[in-house]
């Protein structure tokens, strides 16, 4: 496969090409978020940033939304004494997932970063 830049690739494979036909479709959810280390307490406002994610409302609006629902599950880990990155990280992926899906009948991928300090 040669881009327009002219720069070949070479063939993709089925699954790549999957990926990003549901990417082109549905997008993709950035999360970034700060916590203890020692408690998991959240420690700033979480960072959520979507790319291709096709909104039915302002975006304004869906990003508080969805900040909110990150402060609410990273509430409910601290609050199990989840304190794993990788455990919080999925945490906050299954959350946000049923957030977005629930709010706009969408599957985007879900990026979730953990930082602990």
């Amino acid at each position: 496969m040669t881009f327009v830049d002219g720069i070949d690739l070479g063939d993709p494979t089925d699954s790549a090409l999957r990926d990003r036909a549901a990417l082109s479709t549905d997008g993709i959810v950035f999360v970034v978020a700060t916590v203890s280390a020692d408690e998991g307490d959240s420690l700033a406002d979480p960072e959520v940033i979507l790319r291709g994610v096709p909104l039915t409302e302002e975006e304004d609006t869906f990003i508080r939304a969805a900040a909110n629902a990150v402060e609410d599950s990273l509430d409910r880990a601290a609050d199990d004494k989840v304190h794993e990155v990788e455990l919080i990280e999925k945490m906050l992926h299954d959350d946000l997932a049923e957030f977005v899906y629930k709010r706009l009948k969408r599957r985007p991928m879900i990026l979730p970063v953990v930082i602990e300090i």
